[in-house]
């Protein structure tokens, strides 16, 4: 395509973008709209920084004449009494909407509180539920939710990230109360999409997989009337498609030599990645007075700023969330097994049984099961013919800038040659 001819697009000012900012992605709005229409309840499944939440905001505006859409984000809830709230404020924009949900909680709720902000609200809400009555109410919100004039579309946002709290508390791990509270959780949103099939969609997303942690529970089961939506990265065509458009909103010249290039680098097109890559290209060539980037510039501006303390800041977000569902002891592990894939390019069966036996000793089979599950689901390794690779060659790069210095490969540790001097055998 003619570079004059092409489309303008403008960098995303937000985590998320809609309207004329949101770029491609048309067969899987259709297809969400499909599913939805369905009647399905869908469960998104895609790596972080992938535009999950802009798919959903752009399916919201362009279905709002059909459906009523409402987001709750579960990232700051601790408990199945912080989700019921988070649902019962959703509907607070929907004036006919909420004059009815606020029924619910009329013990706490009065008139003279309509004017208080919604964080004071938040307060009051809660107040309002007990450990033992929040499923009642919860259900009691899900039929008037259910009773609207149109089909309402619960965008249910960080579900994992309650569940992982609810199922490993503060010490990561998982006791016979906390599975039986997550159980409670997850079967009333599975009771709720069963109930009211014709009246609600729920969709359920997240930066972390929840069905590696409803396996870990032995509650996958839950899970059972959630179709899966997998979202991918762009292809090259539509992640080209978008560095052409955005040097055309910027009025930069990028020819088809510097795109390849570009390209060839991320490996993987994330869209987020795709976006940041052109941004630092973009602020280089202004300040260097460039109209047209040549491939020279776009490597340098890889290693230097895509590598370097900015990009750190942008992709260490990948390191924080293994934190957060892993905790402190497997964690370990994934950090290892990840350094191994990107020092060496690829994680083997016999590193990473290596690597997980210095953790584990005989226990070892475990922890790295459920590892690589999560590390697989959540976009940080995928399967190769000689084991788990990086699929993003950005992230690849920014992990073995992050952490080669002080890490030691597997076939380079005693532990190592002592197993294959024992003829131990090794997999996953």
């Amino acid at each position: 395509m003619d570079l004059a001819q092409s489309p303008s697009l403008k960098l995303g000012s937000g985590n998320w973008v809609s309207g004329d900012k949101f770029w491609d992605r048309e067969t899987e709005l259709e297809l969400f709209t499909e599913r939805l229409d369905d009647g399905a309840h869908l469960l998104v499944v895609a790596p972080r920084r992938i535009g999950k939440t802009s798919l959903l905001k752009e399916a919201a505006r362009r279905l709002e004449d059909r459906y009523l859409c409402l987001f709750i984000d579960l990232q700051k809830a601790h408990s199945a009494k912080d989700a019921v709230v988070e649902l019962s404020l959703a509907a607070h924009p929907c004036a006919p909407l909420w004059d009815r949900v606020k029924s619910v909680f009329r013990s706490v709720l009065k008139d003279t509180l309509e004017s208080i902000k919604i964080d004071e609200l938040t307060i009051t809400l809660r107040s309002g539920l007990t450990s033992g009555d929040w499923q009642v109410k919860g259900d009691r919100v899900l039929e008037i939710l259910a009773a609207f004039d149109r089909p309402v579309v619960l965008l249910f946002d960080e579900v994992p990230i309650l569940v992982n709290r609810l199922l490993k508390g503060s010490d990561y791990t998982i006791t016979p109360e906390r599975r039986q509270a997550t159980d409670a959780f997850l079967s009333w949103l599975r009771a709720g999409s069963i109930r009211y099939r014709d009246r609600l969609r729920i969709v359920i997303t997240g930066s972390i997989g929840l069905e590696p942690l409803a396996r870990q529970a032995g509650l996958s089961a839950t899970l059972t009337t959630f179709t899966p939506f997998p979202l991918g990265p762009w292809s090259r065509e539509t992640a080209a498609g978008c560095l052409r458009a955005l040097a055309n909103g910027y009025e930069l010249v990028l020819p088809a030599d510097t795109v390849d290039e570009m390209l060839e680098r991320l490996g993987c097109y994330i869209p987020h990645h795709v976006e940041m890559y052109f941004e630092h290209v973009y602020q280089a060539a202004r300040m260097q007075n460039l109209r047209e980037v040549s491939t020279e510039l776009v490597a340098e501006v890889y290693q230097q700023s895509m590598l370097g303390i900015r990009g750190h800041a942008e992709l260490s977000h990948m390191e924080e969330k293994l934190r957060v569902v892993l905790g402190p002891e497997l964690e370990v592990l994934a950090l290892d097994l990840l350094t191994e894939a990107a020092v060496t390019g690829a994680l083997t069966p016999e590193a990473a049984t290596a690597l997980a036996r210095e953790y584990f000793a005989e226990d070892w089979q475990g922890p790295l099961r459920d590892v690589l599950n999560i590390l697989e689901h959540d976009g940080y390794l995928v399967r190769r013919e000689a084991g788990y690779a990086f699929e993003s060659g950005l992230l690849r790069d920014w992990w073995k800038a992050r952490f080669r210095f002080a890490f030691v490969p597997a076939s380079q540790r005693k532990a190592f040659r002592r197993d294959l001097n024992r003829g131990d055998r090794y997999g996953f």
